[in-house]
């Protein structure tokens, strides 16, 4: 007996079966209403129904207040349970699945430049010399084949790098760690969120010189910091490009808040005039114009240091229409 009690109390806090026990006890206790009805009235058990119905169509009058009142606590009760339910619901969806890291990364077993060359054959297979993809969504189908997971790997050396696939751009550099799809042709890499507009890919006879180069669109500010053309102007003229930094914070459901960068380095952001924490917040850079890169294998040539001087003069010049791929 008390197991069945503790299933009907576990049940009962569950949204859904909690109204499904409720319709069942208001079934039950209409039946029974209906039988000694019938006997006090003496009549039929079948005209108990047709009785309720006539007394469900009789006209009340109520002040209008009373009918807002209960409508409102119908609303509120019946409601909450619901968005509850439905919060829960989609909470266990998005919730990613708990793997154990030490299983999750393999070991690195080959080079970089064979690893990335292997790729380059599995995204781009029958490409030789350099192809291009100008339609964005297959630019994008292709980086995410390239860059599929894994992407880090443990006990590494200096034959079998853990961090295999690098971006390179005029000094700047860094392993590739994640490339995740967004919405709209976009996708995260790393922190960076990028508009894809249209890639290159270059598989020649000497493995190790794969590449692809990447260009990006450039999109609207999130309206933190308010640039104006003179300051996006400025930035390109000696970066080559204009970006802002900022942190994505977690406001209400999936609905996530951009806030500036001094809150995210913070912890914390104020939102309606209270402070937020921000702890959990993610990094995130937005290019405001068209920017370029090139990915590629962290040993191959263009990891040195004539591509660190050289290469930010030619995509410059691809940007500016004045240089060829």
């Amino acid at each position: 007996m008390n197991k069945w009690i503790g299933k009907i109390k576990e049940y009962w806090k569950d949204p859904v079966w909690s109204k499904v026990i409720a319709a069942g006890i208001i079934f039950i206790l209409g039946t029974i209403y209906a039988i000694i009805q019938s006997i006090v009235s003496k009549i039929s058990f079948l005209d108990i129904p047709e009785s309720i119905y006539g007394i469900i169509k009789k006209v009340i009058t109520l002040p209008l207040w009373i009918l807002l009142l209960f409508s409102a606590a119908f609303l509120i009760f019946t409601l909450k349970p619901i968005v509850s339910f439905s919060k829960e619901l989609i909470d266990k969806i998005r919730k990613p699945k708990i793997v154990n890291q030490k299983e999750k990364i393999p070991n690195a077993t080959e080079n970089s430049t064979v690893l990335f060359s292997y790729r380059m054959a599995k995204a781009f297979p029958g490409v030789r010399d350099l192809v291009w993809f100008n339609e964005p969504c297959e630019a994008k189908k292709r980086l995410l084949l390239l860059l599929t997971k894994p992407l880090r790997f443990k006990n590494g050396s200096f034959e079998c790098e853990s961090d295999p696939i690098w971006w390179f751009r005029g000094g700047s550099s860094l392993y590739i760690q994640k490339f995740e799809k967004l919405r709209n042709n976009k996708v995260l890499m790393n922190i960076d969120q990028l508009k894809i507009k249209r890639i290159a890919s270059y598989h020649g006879n000497s493995y190790y010189r794969d590449f692809v180069y990447v260009e990006t669109t450039g999109e609207e500010q999130t309206g933190i910091y308010k640039m104006t053309l003179d300051e996006i102007k400025r930035q390109i003229e000696y970066f080559g490009y204009s970006r802002e930094e900022y942190g994505l914070i977690k406001y209400f459901w999936f609905w996530r808040k951009p806030i500036s960068r001094e809150h995210y380095d913070d912890g914390a952001t104020i939102i309606r005039g209270k402070v937020v924490n921000a702890d959990d917040a993610e990094l995130r850079v937005r290019y405001i114009s068209d920017y370029n890169f090139i990915i590629a294998a962290k040993g191959s040539p263009y990891n040195s240091a004539k591509f660190d001087k050289e290469s930010k003069r030619y995509l410059n010049g691809i940007l500016k229409g004045e240089i060829g791929v």
